[in-house]
């Protein structure tokens, strides 16, 4: 994972002799039906850009490319926690990069669903924070 001006994430293929390379939040705002799946140049020679200057060995013929698509909140956080209207719920958001969490998260969860407490520090990722229930947030939010 690369955090700078742009943030790239990469890893091998299993079973291939090929790499992955992504750039997390670094395409176009879509909805399920404005999606397509038609490269994007702009992006493309990005990331190029940036194996180039950080990492030419990871650098190869592109063998093809794909688009990912997940929902993030404007503040980048996850969403985790009881719902505020029924305690009973508890939820868990985590975009396209929660897998690597899912065991914590999980026992969260468990926590919570026993317990209705847990022991982990998750303020910051309510679901009635700011960044979820302010219309607002978005546009006044900068990154």
């Amino acid at each position: 994972m690369w955090h700078g001006a742009d943030n790239f994430y990469g890893f091998p293929v299993y079973g291939e002799v090929a790499t992955k390379l992504g750039q997390h939040l670094g395409g176009h705002h879509v909805t399920s039906r404005t999606r397509t799946f038609d490269p994007d140049p702009v992006r493309i020679e990005r990331q190029r850009t940036f194996l180039v200057e950080r990492i030419p060995g990871f650098l190869g013929p592109e063998l093809y490319t794909k688009t990912c698509l997940y929902t993030i909140p404007p503040d980048n956080n996850f969403v985790l926690g009881p719902l505020a209207s029924d305690p009973r719920i508890c939820v868990f958001i985590g975009a396209g990069h929660a897998y690597k969490f899912a065991s914590l998260m999980g026992q969260i969860l468990a926590d919570l669903a026993l317990t209705g407490t847990t022991a982990e520090n998750i303020a910051g990722l309510e679901t009635n924070r700011p960044a979820l229930i302010d219309p607002d947030f978005a546009a006044r939010y900068h990154r």
